[in-house]
């Protein structure tokens, strides 16, 4: 009888089966998503409650001082006021964060707690216990109420659009909210550690999804990174089975929360309270707490912002460039002016809106609908001859002993003005030996002073143009003529030296005085013939001492103050440093020598030289799961692209990092910080102050840091946010 039921049991059980839908889920196909019910969960409450403050209730113009574990632990309120100093709102804070950890310090001292002020009395209250460590735990937050109303304003732009992706790509149309978090939708929002748009991806993570280089960043198009935010998000899905983990490693990563998970489980609110990381610290266990305020708040906008006003959604006209087509050209056939090309277009980086470079082939370029219905059709007008099919090539320059800008612009057919705006050079004009200008301008396309390649066998040199160098221990020709800023084909020409490697020590070798002067004497002679070009440049005689200076610090107690430019950065970066090559037999391609820079992967260097990650493995004999770290040797072959092109997109990579860095950071002033046991780069960098690593490198100069050690110097940049 009982075997009867049983089997009457399994027979209606796979009867209902078969009769309810199976639903499937497929990595990377793209589906309908069941909505999810994103309540608060029994135990988030409070971290909730204390980013709706945050979101709603107070400004900018207010900062929190509050404990980082316990939110409903709000010691006090700073008010900045309008118009207040950076300095000075660190000073208040600073001030408000000292007065509390003393009045936890005599707490934790303290047995009888009868005789305390007011001040001392509602602290011990709040706090109740283990008041050292509550001292540690000290944290400030700025309030962000006036910048969330802001972000529902511009939200209005996109947040159609947006959603109809997220439905598109299958996740949940709630999480449209997270730049609300993340930039509260600010086009540009760049942050101090690399991330960049309304939605805040990095270089690394954005390269999975779209196309990031010196022209074109889609990370600041808010709706083609939107794509990639939906995809993203859909993969930590699909790869972690729970949406307020796949929410969390948008913040801090996939690896990291499947870490996570395999501790705890898929419970938000343990992994919260319990999950121990070096890497999981405030933002990272707050992330989910965030979105959940940010959702509620972005839903009830009439709730917490009566006055709020949303702007209307925009509508686009699009076209595809077949060509590379210059901003100015685009201008006058377009009717568009390039501020409203910038505006409709944030994925333009700015060489392409300053027109140092085309807006490149492929890209999608957009416009108003209501005022631009015929965009393609206004393309086609634009004459063939102003279609080219080729970028504008990027041209560099290593600043000589001697050299001034005056120098440089005429040697190389710019203008002074020119060459100050692309490399970002204050009023004072100062250069420095060894930096690294970008020359505006370059284009394979025209003829210039700077494509004329200098002959050296033209120059007869003459008594007085050269000194007598004696070879010393460990000498090349290639290190004396990089010691004396001059060609090794010259030192070669000038001795007689058929064998340049049988240099002896003691050997006396001729060195040009002065290679810039001839050199300019020698480009004088070529511009004769470029006249007919109508091209003129004018050569000046160096013969004052250069405007070289070190770096403007001056030593103010434990700080020193910074230097405010970006010239001098790649001086000694290995990225904008000459490339060694191996020896090679006639018809071989070249294989190059790089040192790996900050910021550098195997990824970008099979990137830059059109080869397979494969292949750079196999020449490097490095396996599957190895890293590359800085200052290591990589070989790169040219088979597909000149070491020319190779070191053009290097370059322009790190100085398109640099140039978003400086566009909304600035340095105010250096600390000097003695290594102590348990600190790391990590940690400095991404917790304790929050800057990039190539920005520690610049200011530690003949330092190793991937060995230093404790008790060692090294000096940290404050960073602050440029006012708009």
């Amino acid at each position: 009888m009982r075997l009867k039921q049983l089997l009457i049991a399994c027979v209606l059980c796979l009867f209902s089966l078969a009769a309810s839908p199976v639903w499937a889920t497929f990595p990377g196909e793209f589906h309908e998503q069941k909505e999810f019910n994103f309540t608060v969960p029994v135990g988030l409450e409070t971290q909730v409650s204390f980013w709706k403050a945050i979101y709603s209730k107070y400004t900018t113009r207010q900062v929190v001082i509050h404990d980082d574990e316990d939110l409903s632990i709000i010691y006090h309120v700073v008010e900045l006021g309008d118009n207040k100093s950076n300095r000075y709102r660190r000073r208040e804070v600073r001030k408000a964060i000292n007065k509390y950890k003393t009045i936890l310090h005599k707490l934790a001292r303290l047995n009888n707690f009868n005789n305390l002020s007011y001040e001392e009395d509602r602290v011990a209250r709040l706090v109740k216990k283990d008041f050292y460590q509550a001292a540690r735990r000290i944290r400030d937050q700025l309030g962000q109420a006036d910048r969330f109303e802001d972000g529902i304003r511009r939200a209005g732009r996109y947040m159609p659009e947006i959603k109809r992706i997220f439905k598109e790509v299958g996740v949940p149309v709630q999480l449209s909210a997270l730049p609300h978090v993340e930039s509260s939708f600010q086009v540009h929002a760049y942050s101090s550690a690399g991330a960049a748009g309304v939605w805040q991806f990095t270089r690394s993570t954005g390269r999975r999804f779209m196309s990031i280089n010196y022209e074109v960043d889609e990370r600041k198009d808010p709706i083609l990174a939107a794509y990639a935010a939906a995809k993203l998000l859909k993969y930590n899905y699909e790869s972690i089975g729970s949406w307020p983990l796949a929410i969390t490693a948008y913040n801090h990563g996939l690896r990291g929360m499947t870490r996570a998970k395999a501790r705890h489980g898929d419970d938000i609110v343990k992994i919260v309270r319990s999950y121990k990381s070096r890497t999981f610290g405030f933002a990272s266990r707050n992330f989910f707490a965030e979105f959940l305020a940010a959702l509620e708040v972005s839903s009830n906008p009439n709730l917490y912002f009566p006055n709020h006003v949303r702007e209307k959604p925009i509508r686009y006209s699009t076209v595809q460039l077949r060509d590379y087509v210059n901003i100015s050209t685009l201008e006058k056939y377009l009717g568009m002016d390039r501020e409203e090309i910038a505006f409709y277009n944030p994925a333009l980086r700015r060489p392409v809106i300053t027109g140092k470079k085309h807006v490149p082939k492929h890209y999608v370029l957009k416009a108003p609908a209501d005022r631009y219905p015929n965009l393609a059709g206004l393309y086609e007008d634009i004459p063939e001859a102003l279609k080219h099919n080729k970028q504008m090539r990027s041209r560099w320059y290593k600043v000589q002993w001697g050299d001034t800008l005056i120098s440089i612009a005429n040697r190389l057919g710019t203008t002074v003005s020119k060459l100050k705006e692309l490399n970002v050079i204050g009023h004072r004009n100062r250069i420095y030996r060894g930096q690294v200008l970008e020359i505006p301008g370059w284009s394979d396309e025209k003829v210039k002073v700077t494509e004329i390649k200098t002959d050296w066998n033209q120059y007869d040199f003459q008594v007085g143009d050269t000194f007598l160098y004696r070879v010393k221990r460990r000498d090349t020709l290639t290190r004396i003529a990089k010691k004396h800023g001059v060609h090794v084909g010259v030192l070669a020409k000038i001795n007689n030296l058929t064998n340049p490697h049988a240099l002896r020590v003691g050997q006396r070798v001729k060195v040009p005085k002065d290679p810039n002067m001839i050199e300019a004497k020698l480009v004088a002679k070529k511009t004769e013939a470029a006249k007919k070009e109508k091209l003129e440049v004018t050569v000046k005689q160096v013969a004052v001492k250069p405007e070289v200076s070190t770096k403007n610090q001056k030593e103010e107690g434990d700080t020193v103050l910074a230097s405010t430019g970006v010239q001098e950065f790649n001086t000694d970066r290995p990225a904008f440093r000459p490339m060694r090559f191996i020896p090679r037999m006639e018809g071989e391609y070249p294989i190059g020598i790089a040192k790996v820079d900050f910021d550098e992967t195997l990824s970008h260097f099979a990137d830059w030289a059109r080869i397979s990650i494969r292949e750079l493995r196999r020449l490097n004999n490095l396996r599957w799961r190895s890293r590359i770290h800085i200052n290591q040797t990589i070989k790169v072959p040219f088979r597909r692209v000149t070491p020319e092109e190779f070191e053009t997109k290097r370059q322009e990579y790190h100085k398109a990092i640099q140039e978003d860095f400086y566009t909304t950071y600035k340095v105010e002033k250096v600390l000097v910080r003695k290594l102590k046991k348990g600190d790391t780069l990590w940690e400095l960098c991404n917790n304790e102050y929050v800057i990039p690593l190539w920005l520690l490198g610049y200011y530690n100069p003949g330092k190793d840091l991937n060995s230093l050690h404790i008790g060692e110097n090294i000096k940290i940049p404050l960073i602050a946010e440029i006012k708009a």
